[in-house]
């Protein structure tokens, strides 16, 4: 068996001397005091610079309070450390609700809020200690073009038609209707302040009803046209809510900086506006892009193919021209990076919101100076929920777009019922060995670890990650890399017993006498059998990471998956010229669709460097070119001097049954048992080990 080490640090400088020494990529800035200072917001002092985002649920109860799932939310990010609490989207009138379950305070239920927010606030004292009160906002919404309140059956309320945008039905608000809608957003911030909320919060951003008409240029009336007549009504929302709610209670906006489509708002007219309200609020809050179309969503919820922080530069130009504090959201995904953002004066405030799902302690991690145990987001969009429902079953059970919304790092999230905040202590110890060190083994290995059991893992590489290895060559995968360090990180402080460079056969696991075994073996990217590949570089994908240098100046992919595509654009934005080949009429078939798009949006910025080529088969391979056959029978061959197989992973279950029989408590997990995703491989890994 080859040598091991086992890791047990007992302090952060440990922690980075051994992150240093193995190259885990780990970021540790020295001093993140500033994310911690108390911030004044108003008439209000938050005990710290980092907000929750709003983000909604869809799950409240049908009188707009507060359900189960709302209130475990909210626990949650209070628990958290955060010092700001922006609650969700809650609708100012009925019709404005963008499902029927979308939250709305009324006379009538406005005791379930006062009664959440008593419990919210005495979470945050009992969690961060009894000085600790987050500033709680509440905000405010119509949701305009989004109008669902009968919850499949869209009535869209707008305020112009558009052709980029109908779809058929909308109802254009009248002058009249908007005019009387005034009074409806003054009527819930004054129930949200008898309610005890400490602001609220006028939503305008994403082309909900307040920020498509900072955009109806084609809008006749008072209200559209020119820029002054744009900013005509939410100034009016501001004016009669602030006095109606005095000068003391915090009144906010937030905003998209930029809306990324044809006659959007743009962060020029955007500051402007917030400059001319300045004196009647008290933060603006910038985020971008628009919720129409994935075209758009891209922009306001980053996927893994975006670069981090991506608002900060709009929040500066905001910052630079107004006196009040300014908050950004968008791809800020470690507190070094907040605390840089704060450092360099682009903004006042860090909102995250995906980051708090990954991990509801982020903060208070960060503050306790435990970055490197923050569990991080890899941004999949796993959790993002349009709110479409396929039926009344789906939507009662909190399900969103095809699937129900999950976590691929979290198996807490949605599921607080019934998985704890930590595992607990196994009544019986047992000498556990896990084979493979992928996401799914080493996520078992520091759950079994965690609960107090002797934990071996066997992994036959030099280096741990399976095919999360890919993330050290591809620069798009900073996301995934991180989240392969923390595994590695957690396994160091675990305990756990890491074997590298271990093949392990049933006899070697036979002579450990162990306990329990889990087979997390991986998969093995498929080869076809095709003529003629002794004739060329040939490459399966995860070779083809590791070797990226070693292509030739034509590449084909066969297999038009995420993983043939990513690949795709690595090489193309090397200089190669790429050509991808795929069976099935679609790429990227399995991804859900704002990840689809935006790994298209990166495939179209390659150019003619990259073509993808769909209901194409290659049928034999040469020793610079392929032949392939397009879906009408006809043949062609194309240049190619490096083949890339990139058609898919087979399980390596026979593989794993070979290890059956040594003990009774042997289970295989992640894509040794079936070919998945992250999510797959975290979900099992985790289940199995909390149950042993």
């Amino acid at each position: 068996m080859a040598a091991h080490e086992k890791f047990d640090f007992k302090t952060l400088e440990a922690v980075k001397a051994k992150a240093q020494e193995l190259g885990a990529g780990l970021s540790f800035r020295d001093d993140l005091s500033p994310l911690f200072q108390p911030r004044k917001v108003g008439g209000r002092t938050a005990p710290n610079s980092m907000a929750v985002l709003p983000m909604e649920g869809c799950d409240s109860n049908t009188d707009g309070s507060p359900s189960e799932l709302v209130e475990r939310r909210y626990l949650r990010f209070a628990s958290g450390g955060a010092g700001l609490l922006w609650w969700e989207a809650c609708a100012v009138v009925p019709e404005g609700r963008a499902n029927e379950l979308q939250m709305m305070l009324t006379a009538s239920n406005r005791s379930k809020f006062a009664a959440l927010l008593q419990k919210t606030n005495a979470a945050a004292a009992q969690k961060n200690g009894a000085e600790h009160k987050p500033v709680n906002i509440l905000q405010l919404t119509h949701s305009g073009r989004y109008s669902r309140p009968e919850g499949h059956i869209a009535r869209p309320l707008v305020p112009q038609h558009d052709p980029l945008l109908d779809k058929g039905g909308e109802v254009v608000v009248t002058d009249m209707y908007l005019d009387a809608l005034t009074e409806r957003y003054v009527q819930s911030a004054l129930l949200a302040r008898e309610v005890g909320f400490d602001g609220v919060d006028i939503k305008s951003c994403h082309r909900y009803l307040l920020s498509e008409l900072l955009a109806s240029h084609t809008r006749g009336g008072k209200y559209g046209g020119s820029f002054e007549n744009r900013i005509k009504f939410p100034t009016m929302i501001v004016d009669r809510v602030r006095k109606a709610v005095g000068p003391d209670y915090m009144l906010d906006m937030r905003i998209s900086g930029d809306e990324h489509m044809e006659g959007g708002m743009k962060i020029d007219e955007v500051a402007a506006f917030i400059k001319s309200i300045e004196d009647k609020i008290d933060m603006v809050h910038i985020s971008c892009g628009v919720e129409v179309s994935n075209d758009t969503k891209i922009y306001m919820s980053p996927t893994a193919y975006a670069p981090h922080k991506i608002n900060v530069e709009l929040a500066k130009v905001v910052k630079q021209q107004v006196k009040i504090p300014v908050a950004v959201v968008g791809g800020i995904m470690t507190p070094e990076e907040a605390e840089e953002i704060l450092e360099q004066g682009c903004a006042d405030a860090i909102v995250v919101g995906r980051q708090l799902i990954a991990d509801p302690w982020w903060v208070k991690k960060a503050w306790e100076g435990r970055s490197e145990d923050i569990t991080p987001c890899i941004r999949c969009m796993n959790c993002y929920n349009p709110y479409q429902y396929r039926t009344e079953e789906e939507k009662r059970s909190h399900v969103g777009m095809n699937s129900v919304p999950c976590c691929s790092v979290n198996p807490r999230y949605l599921h607080e019922d019934r998985v704890p905040n930590q595992v607990a202590p196994a009544e019986v110890k047992k000498k556990v060995v896990v084979v493979g060190g992928g996401p799914a083994g080493m996520k078992a290995a520091v759950t079994a670890a965690q609960r107090g059991h002797q934990v071996i893992l066997l992994e036959k590489e030099s280096v741990l990650g399976g095919q999360l290895i890919c993330s050290e060559y591809d620069a798009t995968k900073q996301d995934l890399k991180r989240f392969k360090n923390y595994l590695i990180t957690q396994l160091q402080k675990t305990g756990v017993e890491v074997c590298l460079n271990t093949k392990a056969t049933p006899e070697m696991v036979r002579e450990m006498s162990a306990d329990s075994i889990i087979l997390a073996l991986g998969a093995y990217p498929i080869e076809l059998p095709l003529p003629g590949k002794e004739k060329n570089q040939v490459f399966t994908s995860i070779e083809a990471y590791k070797n990226l240098e070693k292509t030739g100046e034509h590449v084909a992919i066969i297999g038009g998956g995420s993983i043939g595509c990513e690949l795709g654009v690595d090489l193309a934005r090397m200089g190669r010229k790429v050509t991808i080949l795929e069976l099935g009429p679609v790429l990227n078939r399995t991804l859900n669709d704002i990840m689809k798009t935006a790994l298209r949006r990166e495939m179209d910025k390659c150019g003619d460097r990259l073509t993808a080529l769909t209901e194409v088969s290659c049928t034999e391979i040469h020793e610079k070119s392929v032949t392939i056959r397009k879906k009408g029978g006809e043949m062609e061959e194309i240049p190619a001097d490096t083949v890339i197989f990139a058609a898919g992973m087979r399980s390596r279950l026979d593989e794993a049954n070979e290890f059956f029989g040594i003990t009774q408590d042997t289970d295989i997990i992640g894509d040794a048992n079936r070919v998945g995703t992250v999510w797959n491989a975290s979900e099992d890994g985790y289940y199995v080990s909390a149950n042993l």
